[in-house]
């Protein structure tokens, strides 16, 4: 797979749309979804949703949350397949290093 991150294009991303990108993988918060919601926000709620909407578009073009939103996806497949509830992880500490003779 290769994964292609246009952060110029992410960075011209308008409120509005980081915000409908990331509500598709994510609930988001109470200020974002009344943002959305075409609320009336206060002066101090504007302020705070410029903050949560820059964190936002940092995730929408960082690799390292892909990967994340990508591994949750396939755990969460793996234990509806499997029926089992429970948190998926790896602990990198387990894992087996095979090395040649």
């Amino acid at each position: 797979m290769v994964l292609c991150v246009d952060k110029a294009l992410a960075d011209n991303w308008d409120t509005e749309s980081v915000l409908k990108r990331y509500h598709t993988l994510h609930k988001g918060t109470l200020l974002t979804q009344k943002f959305i919601n075409g609320d009336t926000l206060t002066q101090g709620e504007l302020i705070t949703l410029d903050d949560t909407v820059e964190i936002y578009r940092k995730r929408l073009y960082d690799i390292s949350w892909f990967m994340r939103d990508l591994n949750e996806y396939i755990a969460r497949q793996a234990n509806k397949e499997d029926e089992c509830t429970g948190r998926f992880y790896s602990q990198p500490s387990l894992a087996l290093s095979l090395r040649a003779s």
